[in-house]
């Protein structure tokens, strides 16, 4: 997927939201977040593609984790992102559910790329290290 400056806000807010639960929960791993972006990649494909999801059968920091990225999904879907300083102001359209799945799949990526590069937290800190 080639990213482009239009994309950053929905991605900064979906990998935001992951950080908040591993502030939280220091035990959490990279497992966590990218069973959570497999789930819900599974879920919007699903709506997508006009079938019933399946609801992911988690629990703990998986449910925790998975619970805050579908709320963050919801919320680009109906209001889309909060603008990003230094962007121009048209990024806050609410996302269409073709993006939001293809940033799903990257983000599920990034998170194998990360975990091999850093190990069982390698993603989390990567990510936490670009936020700032």
């Amino acid at each position: 997927m080639n990213l482009k400056d239009e994309d950053l806000p929905a991605l900064r807010e979906l990998e935001s939201a992951v950080i908040a639960v591993w502030i939280s929960r220091p035990e959490m791993s990279d497992y966590a977040a990218g069973r959570a972006y497999e789930a819900a990649h599974q879920t919007y494909r699903s709506r997508l593609r006009k079938h019933e999801p399946k609801p992911p059968n988690f629990t703990g920091i998986d449910a925790e984790t998975f619970g805050v990225v579908r709320d963050v999904c919801e919320k680009l879907l109906a209001t889309g992102a909060e603008p990003m300083k230094g962007l121009p102001e048209g990024n806050t359209k609410p996302v269409v559910i073709e993006k939001l799945v293809d940033y799903l799949r990257e983000l599920q990526r990034s998170v194998d790329r990360h975990t091999k590069l850093g190990g069982r937290q390698g993603y989390l800190q990567f990510v936490r290290d670009h936020l700032g």
